[in-house]
């Protein structure tokens, strides 16, 4: 016969498990969120770099001004996004990952001879990619669509 000690235990358990899960989700989201920002930075050609640097990660709206900063390697602009994701948690609103360049449109239509066009998409199946490692999106169709 079950002791009110037994359902205590259970209760504990159930708590720790919904912990676990909680972070497990977290940082799923985390890794997706990270694996996107790194893609679309290092994705983004480069002349003078500035079109790196205005990618900028922000949580609850995004941002939409732009700076006249440079940052040809992307580093700077990695840093920012990994540091902005590492400390978002559940509650706390979107993650946004935000060019407002003018012209960052016409660079992901393959507008610039640097690169191939589409490096939101790139970023979008790194992020997927991370989240179905996690087990939270289905396994990719082949052929299907992002």
């Amino acid at each position: 016969m079950a002791t009110s000690r037994s359902f205590g235990q259970f209760a504990q358990r159930m708590k720790i498990r919904a912990k676990n899960v909680e972070n497990g989700a977290r940082d799923a989201v985390r890794a997706a969120a990270i694996a996107a920002d790194t893609t679309v930075v290092l994705a983004t050609p480069v002349d003078t770099g500035r079109a790196r640097a205005n990618w900028v990660t922000s949580v609850r709206s995004p941002v939409t001004k732009t700076s006249e900063s440079t940052d040809p390697s992307g580093a700077a602009a990695i840093a920012q996004g990994t540091e902005t994701i590492q400390g978002w948690k559940p509650g706390l609103g979107s993650i946004f990952i935000a060019n407002s360049l003018p012209y960052i449109k016409r660079l992901n239509e393959g507008w610039s001879a640097q690169a191939p066009r589409g490096m939101t998409r790139q970023a979008i199946a790194s992020a997927r990619a991370e989240l179905r490692k996690a087990g939270l999106l289905k396994p990719a169709r082949r052929g299907g669509k992002l």
